[in-house]
């Protein structure tokens, strides 16, 4: 069956392939394009983790089969995807669990798809708040909110950049960076500080980064947060940095990896990245970075968080002493677990302490987390 979906949709990988393996799940995300980098990091992390329960004799029993789904951050995929999966109904063709996808502008409505074919989905990377807020019972966020990069982010500008200047350049047609900037600027007004925010909509531009960059500079601002698409952040942190190479500039890792520091070149230094944390210096983490290094994989960026979604899922399947939708169900409503975070309880699907986002600065080449 897969490989007619293959055949016809062009974006069906099957890795590893196991002939009489009744328990399959997906991994969905990017593998070609502007979010490669990070699409091959989840897949990573996912394989990984059904390899360790694979070469320890499966889960209950069983062997788990994993399906790759390159969605190459395409709407339109994403949703004929979910389609796909819920008309698969028999044994040995029924998705179990899907991890993803990254990108996210359809969630609700593919969450929405996975539910109703009773699929268990958990999203390893941050969900928008109004997504979360809209999800349905079937789909776990593992790390919390898009949003809580607003709050760290803020945290870090008091103890780092206090009184001065803030410019938020953001891209008004994305509703997940539009609900990233209004929480920031609640912070700043919550904090009596908005005489040090202003913010700069892309599309108020249209295209012209020198124009924007002479608004920001002549507004006398030393610190701009820069959250959009890749080649818009790029051009507009080298317009800034080219005018003035003391401005503190921050971006997203996730709107710009693989692209930024190759054509900003010199520019390029000094940079800020908001990242959810490698965790490779955490005490939490110790175990999981040993079971990973000894299966051969050295850990990358977000490769831990797709591990974790695939271990948490095998937990929950262990307790329910089942694979079954509907006995595993009732444990996203309120289940605590050992994550390579830390202890974490989710409720609804989300969790109660959520992943605080970390800050990292390029400096001769190489990333130093700072926050």
């Amino acid at each position: 069956m897969y490989k007619f979906l293959s055949f016809i949709a062009l974006f069906f990988v099957l890795l590893p392939s196991f002939a009489r393996a009744d328990i399959n799940i997906a991994v969905i995300a990017p593998l070609a394009g502007d979010q490669a980098v990070l699409g091959k990091e989840i897949v990573s992390g996912a394989k990984t983790a059904v390899n360790e329960i694979n070469h320890n004799g499966g889960l209950n029993g069983e062997k788990i089969n994993l399906v790759v789904v390159d969605d190459q951050c395409n709407d339109t995929l994403a949703i004929s995807t979910a389609q796909m999966m819920a008309v698969n109904s028999s044994p040995k063709d029924k998705m179990n669990l899907v991890i993803g996808p990254y990108c996210q502008n359809e969630l609700t409505q593919v969450a929405n798809i996975y539910a109703k074919a009773k699929i268990l989905q958990i999203v390893p990377t941050s969900v928008s708040g109004y997504e979360i807020g809209n999800k349905p019972q079937s789909m776990l966020s593992l790390v919390g909110t898009s949003e809580q990069q607003s709050l760290d982010f803020f945290k870090f500008y008091l103890k780092n950049f206090d009184m001065q200047k803030l410019a938020l350049a953001y891209d008004g047609k994305n509703k997940e960076i539009v609900g990233v900037a209004a929480a920031l600027q609640e912070e700043f007004f919550k904090a009596g500080k908005m005489i040090d925010f202003k913010s700069y909509n892309f599309s108020s531009y249209d295209k012209d980064y020198e124009q924007m960059a002479e608004d920001i500079i002549t507004d006398a601002s030393k610190v701009v947060l820069i959250l959009g698409q890749e080649k818009d952040v790029t051009k507009l942190a080298k317009e800034l940095k080219s005018e003035d190479k003391n401005l503190a500039v921050f971006v997203n890792r996730y709107h710009v990896e693989g692209y930024y520091n190759q054509k900003m070149g010199k520019y390029a230094e000094g940079t800020y990245f908001l990242s959810l944390p490698t965790l490779k210096e955490s005490p939490e983490f110790t175990e999981t970075l040993v079971k990973m290094r000894l299966l051969g994989i050295e850990p990358q960026g977000l490769s831990v968080y797709s591990y974790s979604a695939v271990r948490l899922w095998a937990e929950m399947v262990q307790q329910a002493d089942s694979y079954k939708f509907e006995k595993i169900l009732p444990l996203f409503k309120n289940f605590s677990a050992d994550m390579a975070w830390g202890k974490e309880t989710f409720v609804n699907g989300t969790p109660k302490n959520p992943v605080n986002y970390s800050i990292y600065q390029l400096s001769d080449g190489e990333y130093t987390q700072v926050y």
